[in-house]
């Protein structure tokens, strides 16, 4: 029902009830001369009946409209006689009449809601109004508490409510407030009156209104007002408490009663100190113990009780938390929430330089991340990327919070940059030795003389023939030699991609640091440039990476070849993107595919935004629940992608599904 409505039927149902007060006194009422009723409101029994209204008409007559809260049509026959008028709850025996007098009878069966309407008598150029009404006994709504409302989520109920206000936000324009009962909150979209009432946080407020879609009253009535005994003043300081302890200072006006304050039972590490008189105030310290875990907070509320009714107040506390070094794959299966991460990768797929809308990739995979603010503060998307200078390939790392959107995990918060390394530049070995001392490069080369396979200490061979050492290469972004290198499994005569800092150590050249993993292919064993040797009949000689909804950790039988490595594209609600890391020389690209079962799909291939080819994909029984799949595959699933000519240098390949279905699986990628 719209406010407007709600109005009319209220001020309609006053007009009705004076109106039976007045006919009480009244045997007959004329208000024209041309036509005449015995009574112009009719008020039929809330038990049911009928009320007889004598007409007298100085010529012909009918009612000529009616008007209602649901608004009716008038039904006419061909001739352009009325037939009916009536909404389905009131009987009229007749709709017209001839001059002279004649009786109409009104009926409607028993009701337990008041009902009403408005018929207008034509008679030549005069119009009576005729006034009916069934009215019902008022029924006062039971009150019922904010957990009940939430549980039942009852969309058009009509609930009273009672509790303490909490948070008046927008009341002045829209009349919006939350209130807290004790076991819920709920919030308050609109009121119908507001105007007639002044409440502060802490005050008591009656409500009536109808429950809706969204999760909330709207267009409420308030019917009472309680001001508070007890109202938060201040908390002390106004930011989170620190990682290692610390004390947050409640202020409050307590009119009336003995304070209590009450500690949540999951909140544990806070614990409250006596009250104590500040001035004309009451005075509350709330100590946090040191916090090992992430960020946290806890509600405190503050409760007087005075003739039986309790008065609330509260606030929140909340403390730092420490902050975990993580993976990208770490950081994707960890839980949404207020705990903090420090993750390190490289920029790509810069979407915003504005907020700071990006990939960040490492090792592990690829998260979005949803603003990237470089003043220290997660939250305040203030827009201060843009003086950041970072760039497509440069290595940063950030902190920010588990979140997501639509079912795709995101770095949320907004996140902010904690430290920045510039782009690293693509080179050869050669051009990366002439490089000053401290700059960032891309380098590809062939691992020779590996030294250590636990931290990754080798000689990198660039195709120019020049050589360098490596002195470490994680796989994490996370910690200097964190022994990652092992879980890379590369080995002497593999071809690695990785990111460095131009140093050296006893006058020796080296990239330092460590390096940063980036992508590899196995060692060379033929001929050919694959830069590879294929194990199995559908194993992939080139990296598989994720980007958005796509997963690198599956396996499948295929044919009966157990432990294929498969890349998965999409889920049952989200499109799916991923990256093929080609290397440089590639002419021709090799695959399977497979679209989910019952659902065929398209694959689409791009490079730095630019399409480079599209392949529609069959649906496949062995494509569905979750990894490992059994599939079953025809030469008709093996695809090819030739390149107009040789790669000049190391390419990543977006591949994503587009347009029919949302999942795909691909295998055996290999580049010729």
């Amino acid at each position: 029902m719209t406010r407007n409505n709600m109005k009319l039927r209220n001020i309609f149902t006053a007009l009705a009830v004076a109106a039976l007060a007045f006919v009480g006194c009244q045997e007959e009422e004329r208000f024209l001369d041309e036509v005449q009723v015995s009574q112009s409101m009719v008020a039929i029994p809330v038990t049911g009946g009928s009320v007889d209204v004598t007409v007298n008409a100085v010529e012909n007559w009918e009612f000529v409209e009616i008007t209602d809260v649901w608004p009716n049509v008038i039904e006419r026959d061909k001739e352009g006689n009325v037939v009916s008028t009536t909404p389905s709850w009131l009987s009229v025996n007749m709709m017209s009449g001839a001059a002279g007098e004649t009786v109409v009878k009104f009926s409607a069966e028993a009701t337990t809601k008041t009902r009403e309407l408005v018929l207008s008598l034509n008679c030549g150029t005069v119009t009576q109004i005729i006034n009916v009404v069934q009215m019902a006994e008022k029924v006062e709504t039971p009150l019922t508490d904010c957990a009940t409302v939430l549980a039942e989520n009852n969309v058009g109920k009509v609930y009273k409510c009672k509790g303490t206000i909490t948070d008046l936000t927008n009341y002045g324009k829209y009349g919006c407030f939350y209130i807290n009962d004790g076991t819920a909150t709920v919030y308050v979209y609109g009121s119908m009156n507001p105007k007639e009432f002044s409440p502060e946080v802490g005050d008591i407020i009656t409500f009536e209104g109808p429950w809706t879609s969204y999760g909330n009253f709207d267009d409420v009535t308030i019917l009472k007002l309680e001001k508070s005994l007890l109202k938060l003043e201040k908390v002390f300081p106004e930011t989170a408490l620190p990682l290692d302890g610390g004390v947050a200072t409640v202020l409050l006006t307590v009119k009336d009663g003995d304070l209590e304050v009450v500690i949540p039972e999951d909140a544990a590490w806070l614990t409250a100190g006596e009250p104590s008189s500040l001035g004309n105030m009451t005075s509350v310290e709330i100590t946090a113990a040191p916090n090992e875990g992430g960020a946290r907070k806890a509600t405190v509320t503050f409760k007087v009780n005075v003739g039986g009714v309790d008065y609330f107040a509260m606030a929140d506390i909340e403390q730092l938390g420490a902050i975990a070094k993580v993976t990208v794959a770490d950081f994707l299966a960890a839980a949404e929430g207020t705990a903090l991460y420090e993750l390190t990768g490289i920029v790509k797929n810069l979407a915003n330089t504005t907020y700071g809308n990006f990939d960040l990739v490492d090792a592990t995979g690829s998260v979005y991340v949803y603003g990237l603010t470089g003043n220290g503060a997660v939250g305040s998307n203030d827009k201060s990327f843009e003086s950041l200078g970072i760039q497509e390939g440069d290595v940063i790392t950030l902190v920010g919070t588990r979140a997501s959107y639509k079912e795709t995990p995101q770095v949320g918060g907004t996140a902010y940059l904690k430290e920045h390394v510039v782009a690293a530049k693509p080179a050869t070995v050669t051009e990366f030795l002439a490089e000053a001392k401290g700059t960032w490069c891309k380098l590809t080369g062939t691992i020779a003389n590996l030294k250590s396979d636990v931290y990754g200490n080798f000689d990198l061979v660039g195709e120019d023939g020049a050589s360098v050492y490596v002195y470490g290469l994680t796989s994490s972004f996370v910690a200097k030699n964190d022994k990652s290198f092992a879980n890379l499994g590369l080995k002497e005569g593999d071809v690695v991609t990785l990111v460095g800092k131009r140093d050296s150590y006893n006058d020796q050249d080296q990239v330092g640091g460590p390096a940063y993993y980036i992508s590899h292919v196995e060692g060379t064993t033929g001929d050919d440039n694959t830069g590879s040797e294929v194990t199995g009949d559908y194993a992939s000689n080139v990296a598989l990476g994720t980007v958005a909804s796509a997963y690198t950790d599956g396996v499948a039988t295929v044919n009966g070849v157990e432990n294929v490595a498969t890349l998965k594209l999409g889920t049952s609600k989200v499109y799916g993107e991923g990256t093929i890391t080609l290397p440089a020389g590639t002419t021709e690209v090799t695959y399977y595919a497979v679209a989910w079962k019952n659902n065929p799909s398209k694959l689409e291939f791009s490079v730095d935004g630019t399409v480079i080819g599209t392949q529609e994909i069959a649906a496949n029984d062995g494509a569905t629940s979750s990894s490992p799949y059994t599939i079953t595959v025809a030469d008709t699933d093996r695809y090819t992608i030739t390149l107009a000519s040789a790669l000049e240098a190391e390419t990543v390949v977006t591949v994503k599904t587009v347009e029919a279905g949302y999942r795909a699986i691909l295998f055996g990628v290999v580049a010729k």
